[in-house]
């Protein structure tokens, strides 16, 4: 009996070219990976991926032939960038698993949901992400960087900081990195407050203290002590902590994103800062990256800077991976997959059948 063709699975993720990786992905019967090249000095790490790029990109302009012979057979993808042309470029692609949670930048590049399954990565970082946003309040709150500063002057300054416990945390997004958060928070004795895209007013959560709707949003930051953006990137949630929303919390109040820059006006923030509206932001993630030098945000008092970092990466590839291994024995065995995303509450395009 002849044997069905493999399972042509292209690593668009280079780390993943690793022979370790491809060696496991080889001995799954049925599946063929193949290798989506890189310019063996690209710097695709340091691009963002929230944008569709030209094919070949800037890191794989030496092999774009052999990308392009690649991406022809791939019916799965497993990736974090994508080419702008992506469906015209992989005519046989249905599946596409995306590395971290966000998956805006395959929305952008024209896949429509009656083609293409899309998953992502999401719970693989939530819990360091979780502890990282920790940290960071911790630091805030315990003026950490005023210690550090008199340390380095040899001043031998009191510098007590707030009590964490009993503070209220809203948090902007209930998904994996939000409801991780929460866990942590609660366990150190927050109240928490969480708004979801899909709540109506009334409505409960296992995740928070109270439950919020996103028409509910101003009500909800008014209460907060810190609030943590951790929700996907949409059209809808583009600037959703605005101007507006800045002036909703209160003096006190600390301002963390985790999330993707595009949810938060960058201007907005710098100018709060500067008024005092808000008492401190710690950013994380910008829109765009990354972050131009001559950004106000660098220098402000108050604002904690670091570069799309909040993820631990020690175990975070070989936990990916697992992930997309299991995925594959469901695709293989016609099940469903984990972390199927909601492609049209995301905005991803209908195709011809809607």
């Amino acid at each position: 009996m002849e044997r069905p063709p493999p399972l042509v699975v292209c690593l668009g993720f280079p780390v993943f070219h690793d022979e370790s990786y491809l060696e496991r992905l080889r001995g799954l019967d049925g599946v063929e990976p193949v290798v989506l090249p890189v310019d063996p000095e690209g710097d695709w790490g340091g691009v963002a991926p929230g944008e569709p790029h030209p094919e070949p990109p800037e890191w794989g302009r030496g092999v774009g032939p052999e990308r392009r012979a690649a991406l022809a057979r791939a019916e799965v993808l497993v990736a974090l960038h994508t080419p702008a042309d992506l469906l015209a470029l992989a005519p046989r692609l249905r599946w596409i698993q995306g590395i971290g949670a966000g998956i805006e930048q395959f929305a952008a590049a024209g896949v429509t949901r009656d083609r293409v399954i899309v998953t992502n990565g999401s719970g693989v970082s939530s819990g360091s992400m979780a502890e990282w946003v920790v940290g960071r309040l911790l630091q805030v709150w315990k003026r950490f960087r005023d210690a550090d500063d008199a340390q380095r002057t040899h001043a031998f300054t009191r510098t007590y900081g707030r009590t964490f416990a009993g503070s209220t945390i809203g948090i902007v997004g209930l998904g994996s990195i939000g409801r991780a958060v929460a866990e942590r928070v609660r366990a150190l004795g927050c109240r928490v407050l969480g708004l979801r895209r899909s709540a109506r007013p009334g409505a409960q959560s296992e995740h928070a203290d109270a439950l919020y709707a996103p028409e509910q949003l101003h009500e909800m930051l008014a209460a907060c002590d810190a609030v943590v953006v951790a929700a996907p990137a949409t059209p809808e949630t583009r600037h959703l902590i605005d101007a507006r929303a800045l002036a909703a919390m209160p003096r006190h109040a600390v301002l963390v994103n985790v999330a993707r820059g595009s949810l938060v006006d960058e201007s907005a923030v710098a100018e709060a800062l500067r008024e005092g509206v808000i008492a401190a932001a710690v950013l994380d993630v910008f829109d765009p990256e990354p972050l131009a030098p001559e950004s106000p945000l660098w220098d402000l008092p108050g604002v904690y800077v670091s570069a799309h970092s909040s993820v631990s990466v020690d175990r975070f590839m070989d936990d990916v991976f697992e992930l997309v291994l299991d995925n594959l024995g469901r695709y293989l065995a016609d099940e469903p997959l984990r972390n199927v995303v909601d492609m049209q509450a995301l905005g991803f395009g209908a195709g011809a059948e809607d």
